[in-house]
């Protein structure tokens, strides 16, 4: 028959403790780092200086099937910094999934805060549209992206054939209105913010490093301005 030990008891419930204590402090230190990180470089687009209507030289347009997407600079009274952004244009033909815009000369980081304000223009099939992150190529990156019509800020994984979408998130996304998406990775994983308010917190190091850049679905019309990397 055993016997109950107070002493046995009672070290298991320090070590309990020690336990939750430990991963509370691993989590905190983790999802506070972005902002403490000493970061030591700034790279900003407001596409001011580009041509208005025009298709800014450098850029790379990347698309998950084989007709890119339509990126111009354009005027936007509305513009945060006006008078341009950056705008996809909706396309008549929706059965092409996801457009990317990746930045001219835009670094590959690891540890780093990304944010881009974004208009959600209109869509018949989609309306949505986010911000890539640790861009390898089409089938290796991260995006968070909100989403319009179901009212979501997800985080997404691209794998060959698929794009994985692993934590979702009620969000308020409305429509003709400015919004900022906020990204600080780390060694750890991803934080996302929308509207600097923290909606997501994920542990995953599939991609340790890549570019950054824009995205859309569909025949989504969004408009993006003040993208920037701190790294």
């Amino acid at each position: 028959m055993s016997t109950f030990s107070p002493s046995r008891f009672s070290r298991r419930k320090r070590y309990a403790i020690a336990l939750i204590v430990a991963i509370i402090g691993i989590t905190i230190a983790f999802y506070n780092q972005e902002k403490s990180a000493p970061y030591q470089s700034t790279k900003e687009w407001n596409y001011d200086s580009y041509q208005n209507n025009t298709v800014p030289n450098g850029f790379t347009y990347l698309q998950t099937d084989d007709k890119p997407g339509l990126w111009i600079v354009k005027s936007d009274p509305s513009a945060p910094s006006a008078p341009n952004v950056l705008a996809k244009l909706p396309d008549n033909d929706t059965k092409f999934q996801y457009h990317i815009q990746l930045m001219p000369d835009a670094v590959e980081t690891s540890n780093s805060e990304v944010s881009v304000k974004f208009k959600i223009v209109s869509g018949q099939e989609a309306q949505a549209a986010g911000l890539v992150i640790r861009f390898i190529d089409n089938d290796h990156y991260y995006v968070l992206l909100a989403d319009a019509m179901n009212n979501r800020f997800s985080v997404c994984r691209a794998e060959p054939g698929t794009l994985l979408c692993i934590l979702d998130k009620k969000a308020a996304i409305s429509t003709n209105e400015w919004h900022t998406i906020t990204a600080d990775t780390s060694d750890q994983g991803i934080a996302g913010y929308v509207d600097n308010k923290l909606l997501i917190r994920l542990n995953d190091q599939h991609y340790q490093t890549g570019q950054q850049g824009l995205w859309t679905k569909k025949d989504t019309e969004a408009y993006f301005d003040d993208l920037k990397i701190k790294y």
